[in-house]
Formats: structure tokens, C-alpha cells, sequence
């Protein structure tokens, strides 16, 4: 038998090595040889310690400690062996979303450049916190409309987007000279529409009667109708007297159909530090359906960049859309930035006064993207994911997170749109040109 001595002992072992089984597993005790670089950062922007070192993408290393020194941060990074890092990357700290978890995110610089030796300090890009960069969007916010309401300094943007919208009044001020001339006698028509209406519907009342009695040969009539050719040539008529009839009721109702709206699309891109416009308009025939025509990242392409980081955005693109939308939902599929795809907006809580200012944007296109950019290749689908929040009539501001699988790019938002009654009745009355002109060409 054993001896009390030789079971303690036992027992005691059993538990050290149960401890250090579980301190293995649990403490994340790695033997993979590694390295040890410094990063000096001005703010981490609540990176913490554990956190994945990434290389282009694919996780190299990791936070170690974060330390205050010199009135900044010192990150400790352990990074793989075997994994050389060269003099000129550009050490950020990453999201994986708007509010993701945070991560250090390291862009490969140029072989030729060099490996940076064990144990160097770096210096890191700083990063921009996103409740600065709202406020900032705010405070420009407020800017552009106290332009609109001519209260305080008018800022650029307002200057600008105020001498647009006077460009498109100006143009549509030259086209409504154009159909003044017919105005009068469209206006007096429109005045007469629930007269010829009631007149079409005993029209065809007495057609439908007309239809009834020329079935049998009683009557006068009947019996001249008799006879077969008669019988067909006069219900061909009546039944062009009904198509007719249903044309007019859709060709008037055209003109009060249309509705019209300007699209102005402002996004500052803080990597690259430089702002993006999308400008076009919304064309929306009937209820429930619209048509959408304009151009995507207007840019000066003879511009220089600015900043380290390389601007991957393809300016000056087209976008064409044909959209459904309802009060809590929008989706338009077509062509966005040159290529095929669709997109979504949903307003979740569309009924509550408050939350209901609240929406989420979605869209993905580019499905068959195949090309180099910048020495950068892209083989992947552009996915675009946002809110946004409406804070005056005609005003929303909001983020949005561009090419989430190939080069994340965060972006602060400002949205402008507002409806044009003079396009709208343009385009009724060129639909209603349309169709009378189509009517008349039929016999």
C-alpha cells in the first residue's frame, strides 16, 4: 500500500500540473519566436492591450503593452519572426467597423527601403476619432444652414451649394419661358378634365348598351345590323371610342404625376483627407417607382493628393438607377460608379417622430471588378455600408465605411435633397406631348 507521504505528493503534483495545464490554455502561452518593435503614437484611440497586429491585412503579431511615455503612447508590439516589416510602412490604428473592435493596422512600405531591425521605434499615424469628426460635420452643418437662413458668416460650401441651386433655378426658370406660351390654354383644359370625364363615362355607358342590342336583330337598328359586315364595322368603332377614351384619362394624369428631386451627395474621406460629390437627380413617375440619372466622386482629376495614404476612388463616375420605394424601405438596381449593382435604404422605426430620422444604407456593385489601381490589385465586389440621420428638412448627416472587403475607408457624410416642382411639371408636360402625339399616330 502507499504510504500517506506518497499519496500528498501525488496529489500535489496532479494539481501543478492541472495549474499549469490551465495556465497554457488560458494565459495564451505562445513558443513561436518573436520580435519586439515601439510604436509612438500621440493617442491610440482605445486601442488595448491583446490586440492583433495586422500586415496588409493578415494578422502578424500583437499588442503587448501600452505604455504613456513622453507625454504620448508607447505601443509594445511582438511581431512573428520571420516577418520583416520595411522602413517606410505606415503604422494606423484600424476598425473593424464604424463601432468595431480596434486593431494596429500595418501598411507595407517598399522593399527597397529596408527591414526595420528588432527593437526600433516607429512613429504611428494618429488616428481620427470619430465623435471629433462629427462634431466637426456638425458644426459645418449648422454653417451651411445658417447660410441658407442668412444668420451669421456664410462658409464655402454654403456659397457654393447656394450658387448651384441658383443655376438650376435660373435654368428651370428659362424653361418655364418656354411653355408659358401654352400655359393659358393647358391651365383652361385642366379646368374642363372633370367635365370631359363625365361625358367619356356616359359615352361608354351608352356604348355598353349599344353593344348589348346589337347582339340580337330587334329593333330599327338591330335589324339594319343585321347583317354581318354592318354588325362588325360598328363594334370596331365603339371599341375604338373606348380605348380612346381610357388614353385620355391616362394622358391628363400624367401632368400632376411627376416628381422631381436634386440629389447633392457630400463625404470627406479622412484617410485620404479629401472630400468626395455625388450629384444627380431623382425622377419619380408614379408612386412607388423612380428613376435615378448623375455622376459619382466629381473630382478636378488634375488635383494632387494629400496625405501618405494612397486614394484608391475612381473619379467622375455614372450612376443610373430604376428604384421602388415605401415608407420604411428604397431599393434601386442598376448602374453605380460605372458599374452593375444595387443599393438599399432602410428606415426601421419610419414611424416613431424620433428614431424615425434614423436610416441605414447599404449597396454593393462592381461585381466583376478585375483591375490594378495605384499598384493595388482589386478582384473583389465593392460592399458600401452606412446611416444616416435627418436634421432639417432637407438635410442628413451620418458615416459610411466604403469597399469593406478590399480597403476599408471611413467617410463623414452630409446629404442634400430637395424636390423641383418646375422640372416635374416639365416632365408631365412632355409626357402628355408624348403620349397625344402616340394617340394620334394610331389611325
Amino acid at each position: 500500500m502507499m504510504s500517506l507521504e506518497t499519496k500528498v505528493g501525488a496529489f500535489v503534483l496532479g494539481g501543478l500540473t492541472l495549474l499549469a495545464t490551465a495556465i497554457f490554455l488560458l494565459g495564451d502561452v505562445s513558443f513561436e519566436k518573436r520580435y519586439t518593435l515601439y510604436g509612438q503614437f500621440s493617442d491610440v484611440a482605445n486601442l488595448s492591450k491583446d490586440a492583433p497586429v495586422k500586415l496588409s491585412g493578415v494578422e502578424v503579431g500583437q499588442v503587448r503593452s501600452i505604455e504613456l511615455v513622453d507625454g504620448g503612447a508607447r505601443v509594445i508590439m511582438s511581431i512573428r519572426k520571420g516577418v520583416d516589416i520595411y522602413n517606410d510602412a505606415l503604422f494606423q490604428i484600424g476598425s473593424t467597423g464604424i463601432i468595431g473592435s480596434k486593431y494596429l493596422q500595418v501598411d507595407q512600405g517598399s522593399r527597397a527601403k529596408g527591414v526595420i531591425p528588432a527593437n526600433s521605434t516607429v512613429r504611428g499615424e494618429d488616428p481620427v476619432s470619430i465623435e471629433r469628426s462629427l462634431t466637426k460635420a456638425l458644426a459645418k452643418v449648422e454653417k451651411l444652414l445658417d447660410g441658407f437662413t442668412k444668420e451669421g458668416p456664410r462658409g464655402t460650401l454654403a456659397d457654393n451649394l447656394t450658387e448651384t441651386v441658383a443655376n438650376v433655378r435660373e435654368m428651370t426658370a428659362n424653361l418655364n419661358d418656354l411653355i408659358e406660351t401654352s400655359k393659358p390654354k393647358l391651365e383652361k383644359a385642366l379646368g374642363r378634365t372633370d367635365d370631359i370625364t363625365q361625358k367619356l363615362d356616359d359615352l361608354l355607358a351608352k356604348s355598353n348598351t349599344m353593344m348589348a342590342s346589337l347582339e340580337t336583330s330587334k329593333g330599327a337598328v338591330g335589324a339594319l345590323l343585321h347583317d354581318e359586315k354592318v354588325k362588325e364595322d360598328v363594334k370596331e368603332t365603339i371599341a375604338s371610342v373606348k380605348e380612346a377614351a381610357g388614353t385620355a384619362k391616362d394622358v391628363l394624369g400624367r401632368i400632376t404625376q411627376f416628381k422631381v428631386y436634386w440629389n447633392y451627395d457630400w463625404r470627406y474621406e479622412h484617410a485620404v483627407r479629401t472630400s468626395r460629390v455625388d450629384i444627380g437627380l431623382k425622377i419619380s413617375p408614379r408612386e412607388g417607382r423612380y428613376y435615378y440619372v448623375g455622376g459619382s466622386n466629381m473630382a478636378n482629376i488634375s488635383d494632387e493628393k494629400r496625405g501618405k495614404v494612397t486614394d484608391y476612388a475612381q473619379p467622375n463616375k455614372a450612376d443610373a438607377l430604376l428604384g421602388w420605394e415605401g415608407s420604411w424601405y428604397d431599393v434601386g438596381i442598376g448602374v453605380i460608379r460605372s458599374g452593375g449593382g444595387g443599393r438599399v435604404t432602410l428606415t426601421p422605426f419610419h414611424k416613431d417622430p424620433i428614431l424615425g430620422r434614423l436610416s441605414v444604407v447599404a449597396q454593393a456593385h462592381d461585381f466583376g471588378r478585375n483591375r490594378t489601381i495605384e499598384g493595388r490589385r482589386f478582384s473583389k465586389p465593392a460592399y458600401d455600408l452606412g446611416a444616416l440621420v435627418k436634421v432639417h428638412k432637407y438635410v442628413s448627416v451620418g458615416g459610411r465605411v466604403e469597399d469593406i472587403q478590399e480597403v476599408p475607408r471611413y467617410q463623414t457624410w452630409l446629404k442634400v435633397a430637395f424636390e423641383d416642382t418646375d422640372i416635374a411639371y416639365l416632365f408631365g408636360m412632355v409626357s402628355f406631348g408624348a403620349a397625344g402625339s402616340k394617340g394620334r399616330s394610331k389611325k
